[in-house]
């Protein structure tokens, strides 16, 4: 008898889910492994929206204190410097560097593998 762990919403507590064997639990499994993927994709999102308000609404008050002071203008460093990083973060939460995502390496090794057999 297997027992699979959900993670809980969000207030609720985790229930133990029995699982006997035979052909539904390899579907138990999956939507376990999906469930997960879903929190980890959902937690590095909310990350990089946070990410970007404070970008927003930091470089605005910099972008003021620029404006009242004198000498030459340096906001522009600052927007540009820390842009690449928000830029780079978020290449990271939407998984477009594909060497940034958890199951990366597996699928390189099982695309090996393949072509392997193949040749």
């Amino acid at each position: 008898m297997t027992v699979f762990k959900h993670k809980p919403i969000r207030g609720q507590a985790s229930e133990g889910v029995v699982v006997l064997p035979g052909p539904g639990v390899r579907h138990l499994a999956h939507q376990a492994e999906l469930e997960q993927w879903a929190w980890r994709r959902i937690r590095s999102l909310r990350i990089f929206y946070n990410h970007a308000t404070v970008y927003v609404i930091a470089n605005f008050v910099l972008l003021l204190i620029d404006i009242s002071t004198p000498g030459p203008p340096w906001f522009y460093d600052v927007l540009l410097g820390w842009g690449l990083f928000l830029g780079l973060h978020a290449l990271y939460a939407y998984e477009l560097v594909p060497w940034s995502t958890l199951d990366w390496e597996q699928r390189a090794v099982r695309k090996l593998i393949e072509q392997r057999r193949r040749d």
